[in-house]
């Protein structure tokens, strides 16, 4: 990280602003993570003849933070968060975050697009395990618009699966929102968020996050439980809400580390996805960590599930440099799933595999 101090002696002299200016604290960072992703699929229906079922991908982020202390005690602060993801060729530059914040003996105010208090006060087995398998917004299984296995886009039904992990399902993820953190009181730390879906006929899907954490220690143990409730609005005036839920508990002792994680999601009124993770992770020493994570995802009609096994083992070559390599292996059942296409969304049984280089700055 790189830190620069804009003190009001150097800002007068550039004859940028008064006497009266406050300092600045601006520090910026960055990291980037290069991936090689190789897929052993169960079908070949509807991917195309000689697919070579590997890919070089690589997601860049640069984040800048802007922070000022003000005489009463306020810090204020700003954060942009730059990202570019890329698979054969580079892609323009997006704003992951962008958001102000507001810290003070009241707590936390957080404006702009940024997670929402559930997914900052949330966990899933899925965090101990390498980055670019299980992941937030379906992953390399399950699309939001329904399964992809293997990152293989069957045409299903929109309502179905719709996560890989058992966090809380349906958040507010970089959204325009407000976010209101509590002062932690002892181990809890307790989260509100609300986004406004706009102001269109059909836009009245506002959504609610409530989260919450507990931290507590016993003797050689650390851990933590989680909970987070999201409620979404009909997205017309009369339409039903929907409701996403999650649980978990995060245990540590010396080398080992556990979690295991429920959640349900609300796809329609009449469909529901529920999630079930569990992993341990073990750190071996020299910059060794290994890590195994099961998942279970079902739908509570129409059969349609899938079955996840996942490994990772992660190695600190040095200082902001880490290696990674996940494996995973799925089991995916299409029940009796809607679709356009029947001959593109079969049962499929298959593997994939991600060796990754993060670097940190």
């Amino acid at each position: 990280m790189r830190k620069l101090l804009l003190s009001t002696t150097a800002i007068i002299a550039a004859g940028a602003i008064s006497t009266s200016a406050a300092v600045a604290d601006v520090s910026i960072s960055g990291g980037m993570e290069w991936t090689y992703e190789s897929f052993d699929r169960g079908t070949t229906q509807g991917l195309g003849t000689g697919a070579s079922n590997d890919d070089f991908s690589s997601d860049t982020n640069v984040v800048m933070k802007f922070t000022n202390k003000t005489d009463s005690g306020l810090e204020i602060g700003m954060i942009l968060n730059l990202e570019t993801i890329g698979d054969d060729a580079a892609s323009g530059v997006d704003a992951d975050e962008q958001y102000m914040f507001i810290k003070g003996g009241f707590g936390e105010i957080q404006l702009g697009m940024n997670d929402g208090a559930g997914d900052q006060l949330t966990r899933t087995a899925s965090d101990l395990i390498g980055p670019d398998a299980n992941s937030d917004n379906g992953g390399t299984y399950m699309g939001t618009t329904g399964s992809k296995v293997a990152g293989y886009a069957q045409t299903v039904d929109a309502t179905r699966l719709a996560d890989d992990n058992a966090d809380l399902i349906n958040d507010i993820n970089d959204e325009n929102n407000i976010t209101y953190i509590l002062p932690k009181m002892g181990g809890l730390t307790v989260g509100v968020s609300y986004k406004d879906a706009g102001d269109t006929a059909a836009a009245n899907g506002d959504e609610t996050v409530f989260g919450a954490k507990y931290d507590f220690v016993s003797g050689a143990v650390k851990g933590s439980i989680h909970y987070g409730n999201s409620n979404t609005g009909g997205a017309s005036a009369g339409d039903s809400s929907l409701n996403s839920d999650s649980m978990a508990v995060d245990i540590a002792s010396g080398p080992f580390r556990a979690v295991i994680a429920k959640a349900n999601s609300d796809m329609t009124t009449a469909v529901t996805t529920e999630v079930t993770d569990y992993g341990v992770q073990y750190n071996l020493g020299n910059g060794i960590t290994l890590a195994a994570v099961g998942t279970q995802v079902s739908e509570n009609v129409g059969g349609e599930t899938a079955d996840i096994t996942t490994v990772s083992a992660k190695y600190n070559i040095a200082s902001g440099l880490d290696a990674y390599v996940t494996y995973s292996d799925y089991d995916y059942e299409n029940g009796t799933s809607a679709t356009s296409n029947v001959a593109t969304n079969l049962d499929d049984d298959g593997s994939v595999m991600f060796v990754t280089l993060k670097a940190s700055f």
